[in-house]
């Protein structure tokens, strides 16, 4: 999308950037756009959006937004760097701790438990929960953790088991040492010694997400708080259809969660929860 200018019979060539668009209604498609797909409303962070988007623009070449908007609806490869550009990653291991303790409490007391985390960003979640399973003396084998999320990028670092210090911060030495190996300032979580984790790329507004199966456990959290109210009861119907009977959804301490009688709040060790109806 660049044009060549020749200039005599020199093989040198002009090259001329396609500058940053600018046609707003384009934009709003876009935001639209990416609301259908995902659920995710944009309206709150429209400056950082647009600043973003238009940089993303400028590197591809591409001269307005309203082609942007259209390559989400055709062109998969295009809308997975896209999400990738719009989707907050900002997580750590053992976040909102008393909760998670309260889900492995749970689950120890089933006798085989299946936990889907719905988004589960870039592992640490996960994880956490196994790592968790572990520390009370619960048997690998009796748990599995699922990770769903749309953003590529999260998915290829959970598979990897890397991180950084910062994502450790809330851990104890002691629990660095017992869970990961150390090689520079990265840590590797020794999923050897943990339960069986699994991560992919799942749109929780895809049916291809009931591909999954059923499961004891869903955790949601800190993903509805970007959802409008009309989204947050789809997410939170949906993952209703995924939980067996009687499964608990554990939802973050600022999801705002619509009420719908598919669910009975209850609560647990200072945690709250929602149980399937």
């Amino acid at each position: 999308m660049l044009f060549n200018k020749q200039i005599s019979n020199n093989t040198t060539q002009i090259t001329q950037e396609i500058p940053v668009p600018t046609d707003m209604d384009g934009f709003d498609e876009f935001m639209q756009n990416i609301k259908i797909f995902c659920g995710v409303d944009l309206s709150s962070k429209r400056e950082i959006t647009l600043q973003r988007l238009g940089a993303f623009a400028k590197n591809k070449q591409i001269k307005t937004f309203k082609e942007i908007a259209s390559l989400i609806r055709y062109h998969s490869e295009t809308r997975q760097d896209l999400l990738n550009l719009i989707t907050v990653n900002e997580t750590y291991f053992y976040r909102e701790l008393p909760q998670l303790k309260d889900v492995i409490t749970y689950a120890n007391d089933l006798p085989d438990a299946r936990i889907l985390c719905a988004p589960c960003s870039s592992g640490d979640e996960a994880f956490s929960l196994a790592m968790l399973a572990s520390e009370i003396g619960m048997d690998a084998r009796r748990l599995s953790v699922v990770g769903v999320d749309i953003n590529s990028e999260a998915i290829t670092q959970a598979n990897s088991g890397i991180y950084n210090e910062r994502n450790l911060h809330r851990l104890s030495s002691f629990q660095k040492e017992r869970f990961f190996n150390k090689n520079g300032d990265k840590y590797e979580i020794k999923k050897q010694n943990l339960a069986r984790c699994e991560f992919k790329i799942v749109n929780v507004f895809d049916d291809l997400i009931f591909n999954l199966g059923k499961f004891d456990i869903i955790l949601s959290r800190n993903m509805m708080i970007y959802f409008d109210d009309a989204f947050r009861l789809k997410c939170v119907e949906r993952l209703h259809k995924m939980l067996k009977d009687y499964g608990r959804l554990y939802t973050g301490h600022a999801d705002l969660v619509p009420y719908t009688p598919l669910y009975e709040k209850r609560f647990s060790n200072g945690a709250s929860f929602y149980e399937k109806r």
